[in-house]
Protein backbone atom coordinates (compact mmCIF):
# COMPACT_ATOMS: atom_id res chain seq x y z
CA UNK A 1 0.00 0.00 0.00
CA UNK A 2 1.48 3.49 -1.04
CA UNK A 3 0.50 6.47 1.04
CA UNK A 4 0.85 9.70 -0.83
CA UNK A 5 2.25 12.13 1.44
CA UNK A 6 0.81 16.32 0.63
CA UNK A 7 3.31 17.94 -1.85
CA UNK A 8 4.24 21.25 -0.73
CA UNK A 9 4.91 23.74 -3.54
CA UNK A 10 7.60 26.67 -3.51
CA UNK A 11 6.65 28.46 -6.52
CA UNK A 12 2.81 30.50 -7.24
CA UNK A 13 2.70 30.06 -11.15
CA UNK A 14 3.55 26.16 -10.60
CA UNK A 15 0.30 26.04 -8.32
CA UNK A 16 -1.73 28.23 -10.23
CA UNK A 17 -1.15 25.87 -13.32
CA UNK A 18 -1.53 22.86 -10.93
CA UNK A 19 -4.60 24.55 -9.84
CA UNK A 20 -6.58 24.18 -13.14
CA UNK A 21 -7.17 20.78 -12.45
CA UNK A 22 -7.69 20.92 -9.17
CA UNK A 23 -11.39 18.96 -8.06
CA UNK A 24 -11.36 21.16 -4.38
CA UNK A 25 -9.35 24.17 -3.10
CA UNK A 26 -9.25 24.52 0.46
CA UNK A 27 -7.68 27.42 2.17
CA UNK A 28 -7.10 26.14 5.87
CA UNK A 29 -5.40 28.86 7.72
CA UNK A 30 -5.02 32.31 7.96
CA UNK A 31 -2.07 32.80 10.55
CA UNK A 32 -0.88 35.72 11.25
CA UNK A 33 2.76 34.97 9.08
CA UNK A 34 1.34 33.15 6.37
CA UNK A 35 -1.95 31.61 4.79
CA UNK A 36 -1.98 27.89 3.27
CA UNK A 37 -3.66 26.82 0.69
CA UNK A 38 -4.74 23.54 -0.39
CA UNK A 39 -5.99 21.40 -4.11
CA UNK A 40 -6.77 18.32 -4.30
CA UNK A 41 -6.31 16.53 -7.39
CA UNK A 42 -7.45 13.35 -8.50
CA UNK A 43 -3.73 11.47 -7.28
CA UNK A 44 -2.52 13.92 -4.89
CA UNK A 45 -2.82 16.77 -2.98
CA UNK A 46 -0.73 19.78 -3.20
CA UNK A 47 -0.19 22.86 -0.59
CA UNK A 48 1.46 26.45 -0.68
CA UNK A 49 2.20 29.09 1.98
CA UNK A 50 1.90 32.46 0.78
CA UNK A 51 2.49 35.44 3.11
CA UNK A 52 0.58 38.48 2.34
CA UNK A 53 -3.30 38.68 1.41
CA UNK A 54 -3.30 40.08 -1.81
CA UNK A 55 -1.05 36.78 -2.66
CA UNK A 56 -3.09 34.96 -2.37
CA UNK A 57 -6.15 36.68 -3.51
CA UNK A 58 -4.53 36.53 -6.41
CA UNK A 59 -3.79 32.89 -6.18
CA UNK A 60 -7.76 32.11 -5.53
CA UNK A 61 -9.44 34.63 -8.25
CA UNK A 62 -8.00 31.91 -11.15
CA UNK A 63 -9.56 29.08 -9.18
CA UNK A 64 -12.41 27.22 -11.10
CA UNK A 65 -13.67 25.15 -9.16
CA UNK A 66 -15.39 25.58 -4.99
CA UNK A 67 -13.04 27.11 -2.52
CA UNK A 68 -14.21 26.25 0.91
CA UNK A 69 -12.65 28.27 3.98
CA UNK A 70 -11.87 27.10 7.20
Amino acid sequence: MVINMPMEIKDKDEFIKLMQHAKKIIVVRRLPKYIKIKARLSRRLYTIKVYSEEEAEEILKNAKVEIVEY
